[in-house]
């Protein structure tokens, strides 16, 4: 055995022009490099690893947006409570899309009723109404308003935005413009903020027009704000009873579950895991103060209860 190698080590030392007394030497030099099947082994394991360290990666990035998202929705609910500390415990007031009432605004004229008033304007139209402007001054960052893991409208200037009313309070604005988001008017200061959250207009009709939070028996089982595909989360489509344009009870939660792409409730294939905002979820703020996140089938389930359905009758509008 001894003299097979000895052999072999003079044969490969020979053939790098190497002597006998760095035979070995030499021999160590020719190992050098990795074969072939060496490189893949490893680049095999790095692959795996990969596989399975990425998903943890991502995982532990969307805890730390959600985090945040959370630290938004906690300083919003702030906002909201000293807002209502000032407004005799209510909240901001209902907003109705001006194409449900020919640009005009609505009235609360007692009991479970709204008329329009002819010849005021749609809240639609007046950037002053916009539920995150009323408590903008309450928090004084607008950023707040923005989930780093998402949203559907980036509040902007646009030249066509003219029709309607929906440029009648332009002359109160600095620049003399309304910003657009979904295609409701906006103020300046919102200018290129990716709004992410949304309102439950039905307590806003209850709490902020027809009433006070007082109204609410349980608040710590109602929404307040939530993340949404739309700036009301819980709609007039909602709030609104007997109306053509007024949703099934099925979709009360659509804009939430879905928070990440518009018009879920009219479009089936956009109800996709992949459109949820925070990994198959959303996190909600109620009307006590907390913050909470579920699950978005627990939302589906008890959409109707998350909304106040269940203790806060509807409107007519007339």
């Amino acid at each position: 055995m001894k003299l097979w190698l000895f052999f072999s080590q003079t044969f490969v030392a020979r053939r790098l022009g190497c002597s006998i007394k760095t035979t070995r030497r030499c021999a160590v030099m020719t190992r050098k490099a990795f074969t072939l099947i060496e490189l893949l082994v490893v680049i095999a394991i790095i692959a795996i690893l990969a596989a399975i360290l990425f998903p943890v990666f991502t995982q532990a990035r969307e805890k730390a947006r959600q985090s945040q998202c959370t630290s938004n929705k906690r300083n919003i609910a702030m906002a909201m409570a000293q807002y209502a500390n000032d407004f005799d415990e209510r909240v901001s007031p209902f907003e109705v899309w001006g194409g449900w009432t020919g640009c005009s605004g609505v009235r609360w004229a007692g009991g479970n009723t709204f008329v329009t008033v002819p010849g005021t304007i749609s809240e639609a139209c007046d950037p002053f109404q916009r539920w995150a402007h009323r408590i903008q001054p309450y928090m004084r960052n607008v950023q707040i308003f923005s989930d780093p893991s998402g949203g559907t409208e980036i509040i902007r200037y646009e030249d066509w935005f003219t029709g309607g009313c929906k440029q009648s309070m332009a002359r109160f604005l600095p620049g003399g413009r309304a910003l657009i988001g979904w295609c409701w008017s906006w103020h300046p200061i919102f200018n290129q903020i990716l709004f992410s959250y949304g309102y439950n207009q039905l307590v806003a009709a209850h709490a902020g027009n027809a009433g006070t939070l007082a109204k609410i028996q349980r608040p710590a089982d109602v929404l307040l704000f939530c993340d949404s595909a739309h700036k009301d989360a819980v709609p007039e489509q909602v709030v609104f009873r007997g109306q053509s344009w007024s949703y099934p009870d099925e979709l009360v939660a659509s804009r939430i579950i879905w928070a990440n792409v518009c018009s879920a409730q009219c479009n089936v294939g956009n109800r996709t895991e992949n459109n949820t905002r925070h990994h198959m979820g959303s996190i909600l703020g109620f009307a006590d103060g907390h913050v909470k996140f579920f699950n978005h089938r627990t939302i589906w389930a008890q959409s109707n209860r998350l909304a106040g359905l269940d203790q806060l009758p509807g409107f007519n509008l007339q």
